[in-house]
């Protein structure tokens, strides 16, 4: 079997990120309330960009693994530099394993807190991955019933990497109740317990789609199924360092 092309990383340096700031906006509809917090993130790898069209489809080739009919028959995604959608979170579990095991190199799914560190790319503090600017102009959003644009399309943040908010929503590794709130990071959910967990996985950057600024906030955290492929949600690699 011909070895993966390997993606484009950054090294982002282990230290503290401040997850949750600016605050919450007063009024906002967002169903994803978030608070400010203080954690140290290991260093690790991140790729560039998202998964694309073509990297997925190899992968799917190279294993004969069968991926939605619309990411092959939607005009939308005839580009293969277009970032992948219609991607489960099992799907992109799938992904990174083959990944890792072709490679014999430790690739994941980019956690919560490595994701937002990543996007806010050494700003602290700030809305956004550019600052606390409008994102008119600065990343792929506000089109509900348009398409993504090829990745890399806009500006990268101070780290190098591109599309952190907009384009495409990113799955992450952990479920939602696990980041959302730290009281249930340090539980063992016993199983009579189950039905009051989140088991969704967390989705991070918001999307072309994205209507409201708010959404592709670095702070923002979204949650869906994790077998549900969507014309919205993709996914980043990540290296354990």
């Amino acid at each position: 079997m011909k070895s993966p092309t390997e993606p484009d990383l950054v090294v982002i340096p282990a230290g503290p990120v401040l997850l949750g700031v600016p605050e919450f906006p007063a009024g906002s509809t967002l169903p994803h309330p978030w608070a400010p917090r203080v954690l140290e993130v290991p260093a690790f790898a991140i790729a560039r960009t998202a998964v694309t069209v073509g990297e997925y489809l190899a992968f799917a080739s190279a294993t004969a693994y069968a991926v939605a009919d619309e990411l092959r028959s939607d005009p939308r995604f005839s580009d293969p530099q277009r970032p992948a959608a219609f991607v489960s979170w099992i799907d992109a579990v799938r992904y990174v394993h083959w990944l890792a095991r072709s490679t014999g190199k430790p690739y994941r799914l980019v956690r919560d807190a490595e994701y937002e560190k990543a996007a806010r790319g050494g700003l602290e503090g700030k809305r956004h991955p550019w600052g606390d600017e409008e994102p008119d102009g600065r990343c792929d959003f506000g089109k509900p019933d348009g398409d993504p644009r090829p990745v890399g399309s806009y500006a990268p943040n101070g780290f190098g990497l591109f599309d952190m908010a907009g384009s495409m929503w990113s799955w992450c590794e952990e479920c939602f109740d696990q980041v959302a709130s730290p009281d249930r990071a340090r539980m063992i959910y016993p199983e009579t317990q189950i039905r009051d967990v989140r088991l969704n996985p967390v989705c991070r950057g918001g999307s072309y789609k994205t209507p409201r600024s708010a959404a592709l906030y670095c702070a923002y955290r979204h949650e869906d199924p994790s077998d549900g492929r969507f014309d919205c949600i993709g996914f980043r690699v990540a290296l354990t360092l």
